[in-house]
């Protein structure tokens, strides 16, 4: 299991007329936390882009639990639990503070941006996760 932790500070721009994140920007939230748990392990989107690799999303869930509000300091725990094959899953836990707000997870397919297919991980992905799983 890998974790990363990613800061983000909610925008008077991504608030609703009830001042609370406007539900659609956790979405966003959680692609900035997932490429930033990416970089962490030592590869960008923009890498694996130029390698032919793509990473489209085919699932979304999220539970929405108390309501983020402008200004709050969030942390965003992104989690990899099991090691990928075709498709990889992210969960997120959103806290201000100690206070977790919004759970939710993410599902992504690896696919061969020339032949727009799915594939398995490339031996180069495999060498980044499984160092975390193979203990």
């Amino acid at each position: 299991m890998i974790t990363h932790k990613t800061e983000v500070r909610v925008r008077y721009g991504e608030v609703d007329q009830m001042q609370f994140l406007y539900h659609a920007h956790y979405v966003d939230y959680f692609d900035v936390a997932r490429t930033e748990f990416i970089r962490a392990l030592g590869i960008t989107n923009k890498e694996m882009e130029a390698r032919g690799l793509m990473l489209p999303v085919i699932n979304v869930n999220i539970n929405y639990g108390i309501p983020a509000n402008y200004d709050d300091l969030l942390t965003i725990h992104t989690t990899l639990k099991e090691m990928p094959g075709v498709k990889i899953t992210f969960h997120y836990e959103v806290f201000r503070g100690e206070q977790k707000l919004t759970t939710g997870s993410v599902t992504l397919a690896f696919m061969d941006s020339a032949t727009k297919r799915a594939i398995r991980p490339p031996q180069y992905m495999i060498d980044l996760f499984s160092p975390h799983f193979n203990k």
